[in-house]
């Protein structure tokens, strides 16, 4: 296990008390999580593919949300929420999967469906156009190692698949066409990303898609000119994947999400849905705008592209 993840399990653990709010009355701030693969282990492997959650993991993390009596969100019900056209329930979730792998729908979607969870998909066109997405095209060994095993989870997401998806109540999303982190994009390589996009959901869905969750997601990959750009575009609502959760009521439509990984255990897991990791999203966002004002970086929402490396 990495020594961050380690020390985030124990900081967590140790102020978990202060920081939860499953005793509290009323309404909380819907948790946002996101996933991105669920994929078998391989017999021997001690290592899974980085941002993967096994489906032993996932079925008890989709049967926690039903005793805890989450309600699933659909993308469209989120929205119509932040806009005040609909009353939340006081423990609501939205459970979003990027990219657009076919375990999403051979593997998540039927656990989901059985403890009545709503997936929502943020899908890059351009993999599933199986065009040559560089961000998908360098493997880690244990995702090298999970390809050969599992190739047929690794094959995109087919059109018709997405189809029976949003048919049987999953929302949609686009995640960029090309996966590029749009901190280093300019404003015209930008909107050509997102027209080339939206034509492919027009084309094989026959509607243009409304939300948009950021590559990478982390500070520095979505600065102000993209969202200006994204909105010119036609889009509603942002995704990042700052560790977090963001009230609805927010000016920006920019909204945090908790990325779940093959690290977290159970207790890690209701530890993040109950606000236990929110603070040390703070203190990565903090870290972050000081690094930034002493080197003389950009802010994040500053006019030019912020220069962060992906991950």
């Amino acid at each position: 296990m990495r020594a961050s993840v380690t020390l985030a399990k124990m900081a967590t653990w140790a102020v978990w008390q202060a920081t939860r709010k499953d005793r509290r009355d009323g309404l909380m701030v819907p948790p946002v999580l996101c996933y991105h693969r669920v994929l078998p282990e391989r017999a021997g492997s001690r290592r899974q593919p980085e941002y993967s959650v096994t489906p032993k993991q996932f079925e008890a993390q989709m049967s926690l949300l039903a005793a805890e009596g989450f309600c699933s969100l659909s993308l469209e019900e989120y929205s119509e929420a932040a806009r005040g056209l609909r009353e939340l329930p006081d423990r609501a979730v939205l459970v979003t999967f990027d990219d657009g792998f076919a375990d999403n729908y051979s593997v998540a979607w039927p656990v989901a469906e059985k403890f009545g969870v709503k997936l929502n998909l943020f899908i890059c066109t351009g993999l599933l156009e199986a065009e040559a997405v560089e961000a998908f095209a360098r493997d880690s060994p244990p995702a090298g190692m999970s390809r050969a095993a599992f190739p047929q989870l690794w094959e995109p997401l087919s059109w018709a698949q997405v189809g029976e998806m949003c048919a049987g109540g999953a929302g949609i999303g686009f995640h960029s066409h090309g996966h590029r982190n749009m901190g280093r994009m300019t404003s015209a390589e930008i909107a050509e990303d997102a027209a080339t996009g939206i034509a492919v959901f027009k084309q094989r869905l026959g509607r243009e898609p409304r939300f948009f969750a950021f590559p990478f997601g982390h500070t520095g990959s979505y600065p102000k000119t993209a969202t200006d750009v994204l909105r010119d575009a036609g889009f509603e609502m942002f995704f990042t994947t700052e560790l977090g959760r963001t009230p609805l009521g927010n000016a920006d439509r920019l909204f945090s999400r908790i990325v779940i990984h093959t690290e977290d255990d159970l207790d890690s897991f209701r530890r993040k849905l109950f606000g236990g990791y929110d603070w040390v999203g703070r203190v990565r966002r903090f870290a972050y705008s000081a690094r930034s004002s002493l080197l003389g970086q950009p802010s994040l929402h500053g006019t030019r592209p912020a220069s962060t490396n992906g991950s």
